[in-house]
């Protein structure tokens, strides 16, 4: 029902979007989607000035806090860039430690889900984002060591667990929690003598905390959506909230090297004119080759010459991966089908054997898929089928500034400098 609701909605906002004729039924349901987004955009509004005015106090923490989030719904690349920075942040020798919402995870209160060594819970006890940023921030220099460190939890789980997306080059990694109210985590931090690099992943509403820097994230394709709060459009927050930013990041980007396009100084325009000061920072995917599960090795994608794979994901941006997918299928000269879930899907066993059948009356030879499906895929349904990953790189212009804007602000305030 949940994916049956959200499909009609995207559906609406897509056609009114490009202009395209709504059918009786749509132009019925759009007066309720705008009068839902009034609601949603005054609820939020009322509690954004609750505590801009200290109506309600926001809680100032010990601890250095750095912000990862949008304004708009999903989609915009707020995780990968929050395991990219955490990544460069602790090769660079800082401590750093991540704290997610945990949505549609099981848990509402506390949940410490890795101490940045080891996996502490089984994905059934998580949220599939934090656990996929947990598994991508685990300290142990190389993925023998990792699997050593944490064998019971592999070894007693059913689902599949896999270090390929990690680039952590030293011994402790990322202290991953969830939390739906975030204070928890960080008071559970503090607590225990964190003296890090705190990242929030999608905190920006989360007006309960004071945060140190504010890094907003706006999709390259699809930045503003149609200036309607959800569920009429994609908002989730005002555009004028850009001015409380300190770094903008443009993700998505087709290329970082080359000089703005009009898309991205038309972006760049939005935001300076909304009061936002600092600094603009392009970012793209590079999408690298495939990770086998098979084999526990990056393999690229020409081993699948002359075959038929199928394409699952759940994100919020399946159009786009299976996009790519198709171009690079063309290149390496394979044919591929693919089927596209809800954000978050569950995967429950039913849908997992599904699958299977599917691949199996399409002759298709291999499953490619996400590291965040995956860690919701059982071992034992997929023993015979090849299992697949895409590998992929989020590139930053400018990557070095970008990092160092952050550690420098959390040496200058934590007195290190």
């Amino acid at each position: 029902m949940k994916e049956f609701i959200a499909g009609k909605i995207f559906k609406i906002q897509y056609k009114k979007r490009s202009g395209l004729k709504l059918s009786p039924a749509e132009l019925a349901a759009w007066p309720l989607l705008v009068i839902c987004g009034f609601i949603y955009y005054s609820l939020n509004y009322l509690k954004y000035f609750l505590f801009k005015y200290h109506i309600l106090k926001p809680y100032k923490p010990d601890i250095f806090c750095v912000s990862v989030g949008n304004i708009k719904i999903g989609g915009t690349g707020k995780s990968p860039l929050c395991i990219k920075i955490a990544s460069s942040i602790l090769n660079s020798g800082c401590t750093a430690a991540i704290i997610n919402r945990g949505y549609l995870g099981p848990l509402k209160g506390l949940n410490i889900i890795s101490d940045g060594v080891r996996l502490l819970k089984k994905i059934d006890e998580c949220s599939d984002e934090a656990y996929m940023e947990a598994l991508a921030l685990l300290g142990g220099k190389d993925e023998s060591v990792r699997a050593e460190n944490n064998s019971q939890i592999i070894d007693s789980g059913e689902r599949f667990i896999t270090f390929g997306e990690n680039k952590v080059k030293v011994e402790n990694g990322a202290a991953v929690l969830t939390s739906k109210h975030r204070i928890e985590s960080v008071k559970y931090l503090q607590s225990n003598g964190f003296n890090g690099i705190c990242l929030l992943d999608d905190a920006f509403q989360y007006y309960r905390l004071v945060k140190n820097i504010n890094i907003i994230v706006l999709d390259y394709s699809d930045p503003f959506s149609n200036g309607l709060t959800f569920p009429a459009g994609a908002l989730r927050d005002r555009i004028s909230r850009l001015c409380e930013a300190d770094i903008i990041v443009i993700s998505k980007c087709p290329s970082i090297d080359a000089l703005d396009d009009r898309k991205t100084a038309s972006i760049k325009s939005v935001c300076r004119r909304s009061g936002f000061k600092g600094n603009f920072y392009k970012s793209a995917v590079e999408i690298k080759g495939l990770y086998s599960l098979n084999d526990r090795s990056a393999v690229p994608f020409s081993v699948l010459k002359d075959s038929r794979a199928l394409v699952t994901a759940g994100i919020a941006d399946n159009k786009n991966f299976f996009g790519s997918i198709a171009k690079i299928a063309q290149l390496n000269g394979f044919d591929f089908f693919c089927e596209g879930f809800i954000d978050h899907s569950d995967y429950n066993d039913s849908m997992q054997r599904d699958i299977v059948k599917k691949m199996k009356s399409l002759r298709a030879s291999a499953l490619i898929t996400t590291f965040k499906d995956l860690v919701k895929l059982k071992r034992n349904i997929f023993e015979d089928i090849a299992v697949y990953a895409v590998l992929f790189d989020v590139i930053i212009e400018d990557e070095t500034r970008f990092i160092g804007e952050i550690v420098n602000k959390y040496n200058k305030e934590s007195g290190r400098v």
